[in-house]
């Protein structure tokens, strides 16, 4: 037996409204160089910082060696 189209709607309704209640707002994760593209969309964010790759890494927090003196 196939339910009819105002009990689909009514359960949908319900549904809805104990989501609405519970659900708690989304916020998305975007890294430092996504935020333009983010706030383009209206999206709500959160700064995450990105792994650095390992060139990247050894570049930002290796010493740097003094180069030699002939």
């Amino acid at each position: 037996m196939k339910p009819s189209a105002r009990r689909i709607e009514r359960l949908l309704a319900k549904v809805e409204a104990d989501l609405a209640c519970s659900a708690r707002p989304r916020r998305y994760v975007f890294h430092y160089d996504e935020i333009a593209e983010a706030e383009a969309q209206g999206l709500p964010f959160v700064l995450a910082p990105r792994k650095l790759s390992r060139e990247e890494w050894e570049k930002e927090y290796c010493p740097k060696e003094p180069e030699a003196s002939p």
